[in-house]
């Protein structure tokens, strides 16, 4: 029996083949969450929606990821505003609540 030894370019990484089949099945980019994260992101500022992502809407309320408790206790301090630019733009959506989360962003 001869043993071969196979050289690490012989293997692909699991990334690339994820990363090939993920588009494929993932949902278009025009769901409501969707739409949320690119207002999100436009105002905010870049450091704190870099650690706080929406994650969830549910019904009339938005859940939040957020990296820690110190940015959750900022954000609330926004919570108004936030839900302001949120409900302003022309959506199918209407938000009345936020709730962070801590947790994986």
């Amino acid at each position: 029996m001869t043993s071969k030894k196979r050289e690490a370019s012989d293997f692909t990484h699991i990334r690339e083949i994820l990363d090939a089949i993920l588009p494929q099945n993932r949902r278009h980019g025009d769901t409501e969450i969707a739409k949320i994260r690119r207002i999100w992101n436009q105002i905010l500022p870049a450091e704190m929606a870099e650690h706080a992502q929406p994650a969830v809407i549910k019904n009339d309320m938005l859940t939040v990821h957020v990296k820690s408790s110190t940015l959750t206790h900022q954000l609330r301090f926004m919570t108004e505003e936030i839900k302001e630019h949120l409900n302003a733009e022309e959506n199918s959506f209407q938000i009345n609540s936020i709730t962070f989360k801590v947790g994986k962003v």
